[in-house]
């Protein structure tokens, strides 16, 4: 089920990249959002550098000409004493946006055509206009202007000035390569001015930058005053036009604010001679540059997600427009951006929307499940009357609450432990700690610290014998069982265990500390008296039986004597006995594979003189070998007092049989057994499982007196049942009696496939 499900959000994340890359392409071709992208040039054009040039010069035909020479149209005469002041000051060349398509009086038709022959000669050739007609798609007709104008200028073409759709001017019309009055005037002139040298007709982006005021003006009233110094005007190349109140005509432009044609017109010589003409990028860059941000945002959000989904976008979109910027500054290419900003702003929110969709499923499919499994706290199930994300709500919701109350009950139940338990984090960070472990490990203000963690609790634990501290976690090396001791004396049973997740991965630990001081309290106690009875008690009987081996003979009477070396013996017996149970409760068994039968015939020779010294006879039935995993020392005692006991009961001139077999337990393994049958007076039924407490006997007046401790055969049961084996008595009175030593059979013995019952 999750691999349909993420399958199908694959298949999603594909069609949306295929729909919006789809979408961006017919956006780029068809330019619709050209209306867009000419805000966002505008708005990077500001970012520009001018490009201003001292080279040319504005003559404007203003309010203040008009005022002072008259009204518009001005006679021929004074537009020719005005090329005359501007040759003779030593312009380079002379730019005229004045229209003169229509003959007027002769004689002032032919002094302006004279001025500008005398230009042409003193080095400061006029470019005149032309006015574009009306055109069909058979034909345009261009008015030129009159013949002996045309025929002195140095070359005319079209001032025209084409607005975009929205009214701002930022390019220059196209002209193709052809008649001179089908060309752009500022491209005749910047041909010209660069001495024949070659000038792209491509139309291109005008480079506006900075607003108004870029180029030095003066009026033309002025000049033909004289009021204009003659510096200011040499070398310069000067633009004539109209730019008076209803006179000339004015656009807006990117740069901001509102421009006088005559303006425009220089910004596209400038651009024209500068080589600075901002191009339009073409078909195949524009749609590279709008694929490959949104393919770049769909593999950040997609397969290789590695950022947040909003600095994804971000990134994308900041990539599109410095991609846009650098292009304009440093290429002069303008590559609108607006197709590859829609791309974006289309596919992040649909592909959250079915991410969102998609985890909504998901975690609806999976808040079901939950409240589907039975509940440890009784809790409302939700009430199935809404569907949608109201729903998924709900469930998340009863989620929660579960999830509160469950938190709840197990921090009540880890409560109610009596040891100290805490819960922490792979950090060691404690999640959880009950009432016990507070108590214990309580701060100066009676609690447990929050930035206390497992690390700096079990820093306070020293290991018994070497004294180190715990460490935190433990490594695969390590026991996670230990004894250890806290401040003022306090043992404790430290154990930790591992906590995993429904996957099985490791999230946590689960400390927990069992005080043990009272168990290692009784613990010296017997060591103590372990102690007292092998050193404190042996020694003086010991010194008590000396003394009355080398005492002389008539210094203690012999009657008195035997009493005393009888109690002393009895006294041994009894230490000894206590001592070898004592170890056989609490010893570390060191266990080693032995045969069975070589710990019987070391037992029967340890035993040779007391069964030589009463003429009894001990025989042994062992056909195989039995391999069994014991602690060789104490199980070999056990033969030996089991068999000492046979001997002790039995009468003189009798016989012992010892055999050895395996039989099959329930579980499917099988028993080593060992059976040690004597022919002595027997046990009462009674007896048969008190003689293995302590300090209990068989009854004396079945047999002969005996002396014992009564610790023989508690020893023999204890060792028995810690080596997880069984010891059985069989007897009847008059009968002899029977006791049958059961091991767990090595599971490697060859003879555990032949048992038989």
């Amino acid at each position: 089920m999750r691999l349909r499900r993420h399958l199908k959000l694959r298949t999603q994340w594909w069609l949306i990249v295929i729909v919006t890359s789809l979408l961006v392409m017919l956006m780029t071709m068809d330019r619709t959002m050209e209306r867009f992208d000419n805000g966002i040039y505008d708005h990077l054009l500001q970012l520009v550098p001018s490009p201003s040039s001292d080279a040319i010069l504005l003559v404007e035909i203003d309010d203040d000409s008009v005022g002072r020479i008259g009204r518009w149209p001005w006679n021929r005469a004074t537009h020719a004493a005005l090329i005359d002041r501007l040759n003779a000051a030593g312009a380079k060349a002379i730019g005229y946006d004045v229209l003169f398509t229509e003959p007027t009086d002769a004689a002032n038709d032919d002094a302006l055509a004279g001025a500008m022959a005398r230009a042409m000669a003193g080095g400061a050739p006029v470019f005149l206009p032309v006015l574009p007609g009306a055109s069909s798609e058979n034909d345009a007709t261009t008015i030129l202007p009159i013949e002996s104008l045309r025929k002195a200028a140095a070359g005319i073409g079209a001032a025209t000035i084409a607005p975009d759709a929205d009214g701002v001017v930022r390019a220059a019309p196209r002209s193709d390569e052809g008649p001179d009055g089908a060309r752009l005037l500022m491209r005749v002139m910047a041909q010209s001015l660069a001495g024949g040298g070659h000038v792209s007709s491509q139309a291109g982006l005008i480079p506006f930058g900075g607003g108004t005021g870029r180029w030095p003006e003066v009026s033309a009233a002025a000049v033909l005053a004289g009021e204009v110094p003659a510096e200011l005007l040499k070398g310069k190349i000067v633009l004539v036009g109209v730019t008076a109140s209803g006179l000339g005509s004015r656009y807006a432009t990117p740069a901001g604010g509102v421009m006088s044609g005559l303006e425009i017109q220089a910004y596209l010589l400038q651009g024209l001679r500068g080589g600075t003409m901002m191009t339009q990028a073409d078909l195949s860059a524009c749609l590279i540059a709008g694929l490959l941000p949104l393919w770049m945002l769909m593999m950040g959000l997609g397969p290789f997600r590695r950022m947040p989904a909003l600095t994804c976008l971000a990134l994308c979109s900041a990539l599109v427009l410095g991609l846009s910027l650098c292009a304009l500054i440093l290429l002069r290419i303008w590559l609108p951006p607006s197709a590859a900003l829609a791309g974006l702003v289309l596919a992040y929110p649909v592909w959250g929307w079915r991410q969102l969709a998609a985890t909504e499923r998901f975690m609806r499919t999976q808040l079901e499940r939950l409240q589907e499994q039975p509940m440890l706290v009784p809790q409302r199930n939700v009430v199935h009357t809404e569907r949608g994300v109201a729903y998924t709500i709900a469930l998340l919701n009863a989620a929660i609450t579960r999830n509160r109350e469950m938190r709840h009950f197990v921090a009540d139940r880890l409560d109610q432990l009596p040891d100290a338990t805490i819960v922490a984090d792979l950090n060691g960070d404690i999640l959880l700690a009950n009432v016990a472990a507070r108590k214990l490990f309580a701060s100066p203000d009676g609690g447990l610290e929050e930035k206390t963690g497992a690390v700096s609790i079990l820093s306070r634990c020293r290991l018994i014998g070497s004294g180190d501290p715990v460490r935190f976690p433990p490594s695969a090396e390590e026991p996670l069982a230990c004894e250890v001791q806290l401040d003022q004396g306090r043992f404790f049973l430290l154990g930790m265990a591992g906590q995993t997740s429904a996957e099985g991965t490791r999230v946590g630990w689960v400390i927990r500390f069992v005080d043990i001081s009272d168990a290692k309290t009784a613990q010296k106690q017997r060591d103590d008296v372990v102690q007292l009875l092998t050193h404190d008690m042996r020694s003086p009987q010991a010194s008590i039986l000396a003394v009355l081996e080398t005492a002389p003979a008539d210094r203690i009477a012999a009657r008195e004597s035997g009493v005393i070396r009888h109690y002393a013996e009895r006294t041994l017996q009894l230490a000894d006995g206590f001592v070898q149970l004592a170890r056989a409760e609490n010893l570390e068994y060191a266990l080693e594979e032995v045969d069975l039968g070589d710990m019987l015939m070391d037992a029967i020779d340890d035993l040779w003189p007391q069964s030589k010294a009463k003429s009894i006879g001990i025989v042994t039935h062992a056909d195989e070998r039995l391999l069994v995993t014991v602690e060789r020392s104490l199980l070999t005692r056990v033969l030996v007092n089991v068999i000492g006991n046979a001997i002790k009961y039995s009468a003189e001139g009798t016989t012992i049989t010892c055999s050895l077999s395996c039989q099959p337990r329930g579980d499917g393994a099988y028993w080593a057994v060992c059976a040690i049958e004597d022919q002595g007076p027997g046990i009462e039924p009674g007896l048969r499982q008190a003689i293995f407490e302590r300090f209990r006997r068989g009854p004396v007046g079945l047999g002969p007196r005996i002396n014992g401790a009564g610790l023989g055969l508690s020893f023999a049961h204890t060792v028995m049942t810690r080596h997880h084996g069984l010891i059985e008595c069989q007897s009847e009175p008059g009968r002899g009696t029977a006791f049958l030593l059961k091991l767990p059979l090595h599971r490697g013995n060859p003879a555990s496939t032949d048992c038989t019952p």
